[in-house]
């Protein structure tokens, strides 16, 4: 694992409580890293959030963050809650139009005349527009998607293995490096340098 993936872990592990800079800095003291710059690069990519809590500057992971904000911020919290209402009610729409559409395609070409499924037809072109669609109505407002929602809704459309889609994804994101960027973490990803990605977000 590397310093930044470590260091990562460590501020979410305190969860929305957050984890005081001096303390962190205090836990990796025997490491041989700069911790200000692996905290300004977990900052700059929004992976990582820091502020003022008192007389002490805390971090916290950015799904933390959003639940400290949550607790302690009540302009903030209302704010989110109607912002989320108002996503979860556009998203149970369009997934219901996906799903309409995505039955009627099913049904009218289960199988082609060599016996082939609609997921044959999968190829990078295609993948790449069903990808930025889902990453154009589906992140969160820091940008991020686990690609593992990003498989599940691809596979409401296109049957295809776990396999095949890390498969694109990597080919897609090698071939178009400078509109993606890959986050560690989550449930299942792309592996990159020996760590998991598993969040996407568009540039």
């Amino acid at each position: 694992m590397s310093h930044e993936a470590k260091v990562l872990e460590k501020i979410q592990s305190e969860g929305s409580t957050g984890m005081k800079k001096t303390d962190l800095k205090r836990e990796f003291a025997n490491n041989d890293l700069n911790i200000d710059d692996v905290l300004e690069n977990l900052v700059s990519t929004g992976r990582v959030f820091i502020e003022k809590k008192g007389a002490s500057y805390y971090c916290w992971g950015s799904g933390d963050y959003i639940e400290y904000l949550r607790s302690t911020d009540p302009k903030f919290r209302l704010l989110f809650e109607g912002i989320t209402t108002i996503d979860k009610n556009l998203e149970s729409r369009i997934i219901a139009l996906e799903n309409s559409f995505s039955d009627a395609i099913k049904n009218a070409v289960k199988f082609s005349s060599m016996g082939g499924t609609v997921s044959d037809s999968l190829n990078i072109d295609i993948f790449k527009k069903e990808f930025d669609n889902i990453l154009a109505k589906s992140t969160n407002s820091l940008g991020w998607i686990e690609l593992i929602d990003v498989r599940n809704q691809i596979n409401r459309k296109h049957n295809i293995s776990s396999d095949r889609f890390y498969h694109l994804v990597e080919e897609l994101t090698n071939a178009f490096h400078d509109e993606y960027e890959l986050s560690t973490g989550g449930k299942e990803g792309v592996m990159v340098r020996g760590l998991v990605h598993g969040y996407v977000r568009g540039i």
